[in-house]
This record gives C-alpha cells, structure tokens and sequence, in this order.
C-alpha cells in the first residue's frame, strides 16, 4: 500500500479504494482493474467481515491475487470495534483504516497510534481520519462535518504515525443532498503539510471534474461504496426485469459485468489505467 499510494501522490494519479460485500461485486471490481492494468484496493467494511468472515475474505482475496497479475491491496474499511481489527490483522489483511473521528484529538492519536503499532509489526499499513466526515453508511453516522485543521496535521500524522490520512474537506458518506462542495483551498493547505498521501472518502456522487481537481491538489486514494450497492441493485432489478430464465448464473454475471463496467468508468477518472508497469519498475 505504502509504496503505491506514494507513486501515485508523486504522480497525480490515484488508487481506487471499492467497497464490496459479496463474492460478486469484488470479481467485477478486479476484472475492471485487470482489464486496465491498475493497481486496486478491496475493501471490507466491519459489515461486511461480520458477514462473510475474516477467513473466507482473505482465502478469497489471495486466490484473486494468485489469478489476477495486478496489486490488489484487501483492507478494513473504517474500523472502530478493536476485535475485528486485531482478526484482520492476525489473519493477514494488508491495510487497515483505523477511524477515531468520534474522539477528542489525543484519544484519537494515542487509538491510532496503538493500532499503527498493531499494524506495523506484522508489515502492513494503517490510514486514520482526522476531522470528522459527515454522512451515514452502516456503522458511520456522523450527523455535521468537523473539517480536517491544517494544522493540525503534523502532529497527528508524527504522532500517530499513520501511513496515510482521511480528511474532510466537504466529503460525506452515503448519497449527498445536493451539489457537494470540496474546500479545494483547505486541501491544498493539507497536502503541503502532510509527509503521508492523503485520502478522500464519500466518492460517490462527487463530480468527476472535482475528484480529478483533488487529485492534483494531493488526494491518492478515492473511496467508492454506495455507488456499488447501487449498481449491485440495479442490475437485479434489470435482469429480472428484461430476461426471462431462472438461471441465477447469468443474473451473477450481469452484476459483475456492470458493476465492472461503474468501476472502469472511476479507473478512468482517477488516471491508474496502464499504470501497473510503472510499480513493478519501482
């Protein structure tokens, strides 16, 4: 993860960070990324390990790996419950998100510390959140933003010893109500003091032209989620709607390709396409 996210802050490009919460929609994600030669991050979110389990994901994610020739990253989704946390890290997941935008800024960096050193022993990555993202999405509900202050920054990161930083700039989870409004100023200020990548949640819905404006201005990795639930919807309804047989194969092959189909588009976007030749040469 480290060395992925530093190649694409260095180049203005970024990660792809999908949600997925069954078998299906993960093989349309990875067909996306393996179709455009990217680079590509899973993530699991605390629902989605409770329902599936931490060893049936990572026994799943590594046969992926093992087919799939591309870097796919499997890591824990805002991860606030310290027994689901140390499951992933003991059963080898590559990257956990601690989230501790709910505590005061020292409870914050010394839960986040503690779980960076989890993390760092065993070679993996850890991201945290600074400032409060606002929105609702299974076990987030954050009723307002709490914007990310810049300077602040430093010392959390220094502190915290994070390998990468959420912020909120405008972002939410879930559907927006509305046009969302990025404080591209805020960011900027951000990305000038943060030594790690920085990371921006709540992607869908977000305007392509400004996810590729955060990009330049120090975002390497997106969050996708809801987006895909959504497509995961639609497509059930369409193939129920349009195709007349009971052959559930071809209703889970729809979902993986249009789900795959959503996810190239967000590829596209955020410019990782192509770009798998240029991490093996790192």
């Amino acid at each position: 993860m480290n060395d992925i996210l530093v190649k694409a802050r260095n180049n203005k490009y970024a990660i792809g960070g999908f949600n997925f919460n069954f078998y299906d929609d993960a093989l349309g994600i990875i067909s996306a990324a393996y179709e455009l030669k990217s680079p590509i991050i899973l993530m699991a979110s605390e629902g989605c390990v409770k329902f599936l389990g931490v060893k049936h994901i990572v026994n799943f994610v590594n046969q992926l790996k093992d087919e799939y020739n591309i870097p796919i990253i499997l890591h824990l989704d805002h991860g606030k419950d310290i027994e689901i946390i140390k499951n992933c890290i003991d059963n080898k997941f590559d990257s956990i998100m601690y989230d501790g935008s709910l505590l005061n800024f020292e409870e914050n960096i010394k839960n986040t510390k503690f779980i960076a050193d989890l993390c760092h022993d065993k070679g993996m990555t850890i991201e945290g959140e600074l400032g409060r993202i606002s929105g609702a999405e299974e076990n987030i509900e954050n009723s307002e933003d709490v914007f990310t202050d810049p300077d602040s920054v430093a010392e959390f990161t220094e502190r915290s010893d994070v390998d990468s930083l959420a912020v909120a700039i405008g972002n939410a989870h879930g559907l927006y109500k509305g046009r969302p409004r990025l404080d591209f100023e805020r960011l900027s200020k951000i990305n000038k003091i943060s030594k790690v990548p920085l990371v921006l949640h709540g992607g869908t819905g977000i305007p392509y032209e400004d996810i590729q404006k955060a990009i330049q201005l120090g975002i390497s990795k997106v969050n996708v989620g809801t987006e895909i639930k959504i497509a995961y919807i639609k497509s059930i309804k369409k193939h129920l709607e349009t195709i007349n047989d009971n052959d559930i194969r071809h209703l889970v092959s729809m979902v993986q390709n249009d789900i795959k189909e959503l996810v190239k588009q967000y590829l596209d976007i955020f410019g990782t396409a192509n770009k798998y030749s240029q991490l093996q040469s790192m």
